[in-house]
């Protein structure tokens, strides 16, 4: 294991190989059904909360702590993965062991592909945030301590949120959208960042070649990247990294076949270029979504990451 202290404000960034595992868990936290698990002793939940116009996919289950606190709770928000056409909020996946730390958790759905070309994910992404800022008097959030995760494509739209809070404006009908879309931390599994250069960075035998016309990627974009350049550009992460990005912990498996994990090491070089804290996780000999990446999965650094960003005391006048 090797790290490299590097990055904003004297905060560790680091590349880590993973070579062993180092707790069990999954990247797919979501389900296709969606279905809402109980709550169990540690929490409460708030299951189908409607935060847009979409009722098929604008909702979202929130997790709160049982445990009284004297302070409102911070929020990691759970985006699940599926292709950006399928999947369900899952029972808030890998996020939902931070109700136990004192976190809020809320697990959102987004219109899929077939529904809407990009940029609606993101839109619909950006709203819930919003209407969790709008709430979070009423359910006891921080909302100065918002952060995301996600993996696969919900990795990517958490990407999203980190780089490009505001590139994205708030439709006219959205009775939030003069509040903010930021968060303030970011842990993407498996994450596509640039979709123009998909093809070019695929391991041997992939998995998923963006521009076949079938491709995930070309029914996000409507098209495959090379036919719609602008589209592609505009939804990749990394085209938006600046030093106002969000902090980052990523992680990869290096044998993914599905997103290429150069998809990560380019992001990661790109935000540590701009002066952004950012983690890189390489799990080795992992795929995509198989045993060897969920049991690679370092929970204890991603919840200390957390912790360290949404739980740390922060000068009132830091920007998320």
């Amino acid at each position: 294991m090797s790290r490299i202290p590097v990055g904003r404000r004297g905060r560790l960034t680091a590349i880590i190989v993973v070579i062993a595992a180092v707790c069990p868990g999954t990247s797919r936290g979501a389900s296709v059904s969606g279905a809402t698990p109980p709550a169990s002793v540690t929490e409460r939940v708030h299951a189908n909360l409607a935060y847009g116009p979409h009722p098929e996919r604008n909702v979202l289950d929130l997790y709160l702590p049982v445990a009284p606190s004297d302070h409102p709770w911070p929020l990691v928000v759970w985006i699940h993965s599926g292709g950006w056409y399928t999947g369900g909020k899952g029972g808030g996946g890998a996020a939902r062991a931070l109700v136990k730390r004192g976190y809020a958790v809320a697990a959102i759905t987004y219109r899929f592909s077939q529904d809407a070309v990009f940029p609606a994910q993101i839109e619909d992404c950006q709203r819930a945030i919003r209407w969790l800022h709008a709430h979070a008097k009423t359910y006891g959030l921080d909302s100065s301590r918002f952060g995301a995760w996600g993996g696969s494509a919900g990795g990517h739209l958490a990407a999203l949120l980190g780089t490009a809070p505001d590139r994205f404006p708030a439709p006219a009908d959205d009775p939030h959208r003069a509040l903010s879309a930021s968060v303030a931390a970011v842990c993407a599994l498996n994450p596509p960042t640039d979709l123009l250069r998909w093809d070019a960075q695929a391991l041997p035998d992939p998995q998923v070649v963006a521009n076949q016309p079938d491709s995930m990627v070309a029914r996000l974009l409507g098209g495959g990247p090379d036919d719609v350049p602008d589209a592609a550009q505009r939804a990749s992460p990394i085209t938006y990294v600046s030093r106002r990005s969000a902090p980052f912990f990523l992680v990869h498996g290096d044998a993914d076949r599905a997103v290429p994990p150069q998809q990560s090491t380019t992001f990661h070089a790109a935000l540590r270029a701009a002066d952004v804290e950012s983690t890189l996780v390489l799990i080795p000999s992992a795929g995509h979504a198989n045993a060897a990446f969920a049991q690679g999965i370092p929970h204890d650094a991603i919840a200390a990451f957390f912790d360290r960003h949404l739980k740390s005391p922060r000068p009132a006048t830091d920007s998320p």
